[in-house]
């Protein structure tokens, strides 16, 4: 090949790396952006969770209430 023919192979080659370069960019953001939803659905969903979960923590009797009682604990 001659001098120009290098030259604009080359030249080729960084065109298509830097198509390359500009795409993995926009792709890493997009990703970074579905990384942000998906912690805040996440974080959403453990709220919910936790007030689901706080009113039947207070409803149910403690452990100690709920033993049965033996003979000697009941009155007579």
């Amino acid at each position: 090949m001659s001098l120009n023919g290098d030259a604009i192979e080359a030249l080729r080659q960084v065109i298509l790396l830097d198509k390359r370069v500009r795409n993995t960019a926009v792709d890493v953001a997009r990703m970074s952006q579905e990384l942000a939803d998906l912690r805040h659905r996440v974080s959403r969903l453990e709220g919910m969770l936790a007030a689901l979960m706080a009113p039947s923590r207070g409803a149910s009797p403690p452990r100690e209430a709920r033993r049965l009682r033996r003979p000697s604990d009941q009155p007579s």
